[in-house]
């Protein structure tokens, strides 16, 4: 029996020790949201004043460059996934302001005026693993300071088996290399050095995600916003929201809940409202392969006309 407990203790030990070390070395994760690991990076090397895009997967194709160079800021674009919750991704980039910053806010409207998918963002466990892997210490003092002991073993766990897969599939195709790379996979060919998608979305038809059901909004769900406001403005920072682009047919369908949800922003929100959602509604060619994301010849135009809305307020 005592030989039986020892064998426990040492199997227990050892896998402790191992999920440590993995934990530890560097080394990638093959799912995209690490992908915020190396934008976190790239927010911190940009010198002051830049400018910070906080999004989903519509404002990835954002040429920032452009943007950049028409408002002398540095671009850096941390959008990645709608799903990811705008608040908590604000939270993660607090710590990195810096005096004469602008952050310039979006969401799609799924993330602010779909009941489901609002509820959706602040339980899906994707988000709460790689916004961990932002912040680890920090997360890691919360998990323990509300005693959810149990959640964080989980969270570190299948983050480490991920860095294992990475390790397993590198040593295989022998891309001795890349071993100790951090983050997303070859994100370097796949985003440019402002953190924009490198590749224009494929084109596909009929456009997806056109039956969402949309609601009226709630202030609760956009309050954050100003908070954030509150402590950036304490900070010499801006903070500007502008509404995202939409298929002019799916507008035209959704337009009470689209024109309450502006109604609504304009009224509450402190800090600079950009536009009017009607700005950014463009013909059905101008979109990929959904309702939210542009194809190259509408990322011209929005590029556009949004470096020119920001360069009058700025």
């Amino acid at each position: 029996m005592k030989k039986l407990v020892g064998y426990i203790t040492l199997s227990i030990i050892s896998m402790i020790l191992t999920l440590c070390a993995l934990w530890i070395v560097p080394g990638t994760y093959p799912h995209d949201l690490a992908a915020m690991v190396n934008k976190k990076k790239m927010l911190v090397s940009k010198k002051p004043p830049r400018i910070i895009f906080i999004g989903g997967s519509s404002q990835l194709t954002l040429d920032t460059p452009l943007v950049g160079k028409e408002l002398h800021y540095a671009a850096v674009n941390m959008s990645l996934w709608g799903g990811l919750g705008t608040r908590e991704h604000l939270e993660e980039i607090k710590p990195y302001l810096k005096p004469g910053d602008v952050v310039v806010i979006t969401m799609e409207y799924p993330a602010a005026i779909d009941k489901k998918y609002v509820e959706y963002i602040h339980t899906n466990k994707e988000s709460k693993k790689f916004f961990f892997l932002m912040s680890p210490r920090r997360h890691m003092a919360e998990y323990l300071a509300n005693r959810q002991y149990c959640e964080l073993f989980k969270i570190v766990h299948e983050l480490a088996q991920l860095k294992a897969k990475s390790y397993i599939r590198n040593l295989v195709l022998l891309n001795f290399f890349h071993l100790c790379d951090t983050g997303f996979p070859n994100y370097s060919t796949e985003f440019n050095t402002n953190g924009d998608r490198a590749t224009p979305y494929v084109v596909v038809r009929p456009l997806g995600d056109s039956n969402t059901i949309f609601n009226y909004p709630e202030w609760k769900n956009h309050a954050f916003i100003n908070d954030f406001t509150d402590y950036a403005a304490a900070r010499n920072v801006k903070v500007v929201f502008y509404f995202s682009h939409f298929p002019r047919a799916y507008y035209k369908l959704n337009e009470r809940y689209i024109d309450a949800y502006y109604d609504l922003m304009k009224k509450k929100l402190k800090c600079i409202v950009l536009n009017k959602p009607s700005d950014f509604v463009y013909p059905e060619d101008y979109f990929a392969e959904t309702v939210y994301h542009l194809n190259q010849k509408g990322e011209k135009i929005r590029s556009a006309q949004l470096s020119t809305m920001l360069k009058k307020i700025l």
